[in-house]
């Protein structure tokens, strides 16, 4: 009885025992199916994410032993990197190699566990595309680096925005700088006119003449400059009554006839009623259809020389 006691307390032992291991087996199942799960949802996240994901090993060239399945955006697929057909090093642009090598060795040898680099690669149909790269450095117990943790993203469309925003700050630049000169140089040259004689006029090629520009030395015959921009005075009121006509006829002759300056002596009305003899010298300006749309003129006061004729 004994013994039949002992076997049954065996086979109810071994039963526990069979019921533990079979208890353990289907917890390990359970952790299993959830890390697997866990897995397969972080692959989804990234897989549908625009950032790849890598593991590399440490050696020449870098070889893959993970690679996300959104590799298929640069145009290749997880499976040629991780036969080893293609490596990380194969796909990267030529003139950038060099400068990746020497950052990932000074890192490892400095003890920094990441960093972060831009550069090109070649995507499987050629093209050039830029990256941003931040590696993580994995080291075991000993301190010897493991592999290589990276996490790369397509900024070629970034690094383009970058591009063509400082294309245009530099066109902005040049063309301020142009504009400072060209300021420069029409201060300078309207120094010189203004201590000079000659007095500059833009005029429309309407009637009277309306002003679109004329120099600070107007002001010799007692006008401002305002007077005829803002249209309180026109040119054309300003020339003495009985020389008017005549300039109109030559100046309009002179226009049909295609000519590009008109020059005559005439008289003007001072903003006192004073009269000055001038001479002017006109170019006649067209656009392009041959139309005149405006004339640029320099007048001299000659009432001296008219007097002593």
């Amino acid at each position: 009885m004994g013994q039949l006691k002992d076997f049954k307390s065996e086979r109810i032992f071994g039963e526990v025992i069979v019921m533990g291991f079979n208890q353990l087996t289907e917890s390990d199942e359970l952790l299993f199916g959830k890390s697997l799960e866990r897995q397969q949802i972080l692959e989804n996240i990234i897989n549908n994410s625009p950032i790849m994901a890598f593991l590399w090993i440490p050696e020449k060239n870098w070889p893959a032993k993970y690679v996300s399945e959104n590799v298929t955006q640069l145009e290749y697929i997880a499976e040629d990197f991780l036969t080893g057909r293609i490596t990380y090093a194969d796909i990267v642009h030529s003139e950038d190699i060099d400068k990746i090598r020497k950052e990932l060795t000074r890192c490892c040898e400095t003890g920094k566990d990441s960093f972060i680099q831009r550069y090109r690669i070649l995507t499987g149909k050629g093209e050039v595309r830029w990256v941003e790269e931040k590696t993580f450095i994995q080291r075991d117990e000993r301190g010897t680096v493991a592999s290589f943790q990276g996490i790369v993203r397509d900024v070629t469309q970034e690094i383009r925005n970058e591009i063509a925003l400082k294309d245009a700050l530099e066109s902005q630049k040049a063309l301020m700088e142009k504009q400072k000169s060209l300021l420069e140089r029409q201060k300078a040259l309207e120094t010189v006119i203004n201590n000079s004689p000659m007095v500059v006029f833009l005029w429309k090629a309407e009637k009277y003449w309306p002003t679109v520009y004329v120099s600070e030395n107007v002001r010799q015959f007692g006008y401002a400059p305002e007077d005829f921009i803002s249209g309180r005075v026109l040119y054309g009121k300003i020339i003495h009554p009985e020389d008017l006509l005549l300039v109109e006829l030559e100046l309009e002759e002179n226009c049909e006839e295609g000519g590009k300056e008109f020059n005559r002596q005439y008289r003007i009305l001072t903003q006192t009623n004073g009269i000055r003899w001038i001479d002017e010298k006109t170019f006649i300006q067209r656009n392009e259809e041959g139309e005149v749309t405006h004339f640029q003129g320099i007048l001299e006061d000659v009432t001296q020389q008219a007097k002593r004729i």
